[in-house]
């Protein structure tokens, strides 16, 4: 019997798929929950659920008792450093073996800094003598249907703040097939993949795209970088978080997330999930 699998943050866009991964193949899987999480998909899979917080070093050592593997996602909040090193010194105490982190592009150049949060989190990693996999990802294709599909419903357009800039966007879903294969095979450890889709698109491309899946015209909006900060400061963000965001909103402008990488395929053995494939799977939250 293989060793269980620790996910921690497996309600978010890439822990779900990929504890759906590990129960479908087979693999003995632990997911960290807080009181307030959203249980009941994981409940269903049939996951051992433990509850952690990441401001408890205490409690996620407990939760990798007999763990060797461990995958963790962290939340966008200023703190990010500080939960991921809560992590890590967890993972060290416990005897983890090998530790897989969701990263950023950029993170192996200081691209910006929310590369900088990430590549802190990956420095701190490769001092704790615990194997490491860094999965460097782009931007998820899953952000434009869970924070633009009702604009795009309603008026039928998006909105951001990256000009003319293009991204590689990967499919979540994308990242967490390598995710798993990462934690179920040899030959990973310390290394860092760089994860994108197969092409880099701009606003236009995707209003292109969406369009042509829907059947009904699709604008992308470009939106100027005062009225984005006005729009998150009212929505309650952190201005360490808006800042971060505009910083790489502005290095998308600049055209540095068009980097094309094929570690999808060479990790996986299938091609990365094109936009046109991601757009079909999500009609219906475009199309209404």
């Amino acid at each position: 019997m293989t060793a269980t699998i620790l996910v921690i943050g497996a309600t978010g866009t890439t822990g779900k798929e990929l504890v759906r991964l590990l129960i479908k193949n087979g693999h003995k899987t632990r997911a960290t929950v807080r009181p307030t999480s959203n249980k009941s998909e994981l409940q269903a899979l049939g996951v051992e659920l433990v509850q952690a917080d990441m401001n408890d070093v205490d409690s996620l050592e407990k939760a990798m008792i007999g763990i060797q593997k461990v995958y963790f996602a962290t939340p966008l909040v200023p703190d990010i450093v500080e939960l991921s090193s809560s992590i890590i010194r967890a993972a060290k105490a416990a005897g983890v073996k090998h530790l897989v982190k969701l990263s950023g592009g950029g993170a192996e150049i200081d691209l910006d800094t929310l590369a900088k949060w990430h590549r802190a989190i990956e420095n701190e990693m490769e001092q704790s003598g615990i194997a490491y996999t860094f999965l460097r990802a782009n931007a998820f294709m899953q952000n434009l249907s869970k924070f633009s599909s009702h604009t795009i419903r309603a008026h039928g357009a998006f909105y951001a703040t990256h000009g003319e800039g293009k991204s590689a966007y990967v499919d979540a879903r994308d990242i967490a097939q390598v995710a798993y294969r990462v934690l179920t095979e040899e030959g990973h450890e310390n290394k860092a993949y760089y994860l994108s889709g197969p092409a880099a698109l701009s606003g236009a491309d995707i209003a292109k795209i969406l369009s042509s899946v829907t059947g009904k015209v699709i604008k992308y909006v470009d939106v100027p970088t005062d009225a984005a900060r006005a729009s998150m400061q009212g929505a309650g963000m952190p201005a360490e978080i808006v800042e971060a965001l505009l910083e790489h909103y502005h290095v998308v402008k600049l055209g540095y997330t068009a980097q094309v990488s094929s570690a999808v395929e060479e990790v996986t053995g299938q091609k990365a999930t094109s936009f046109e494939t991601f757009a079909q799977t999500q009609k219906e939250a475009f199309a209404g």
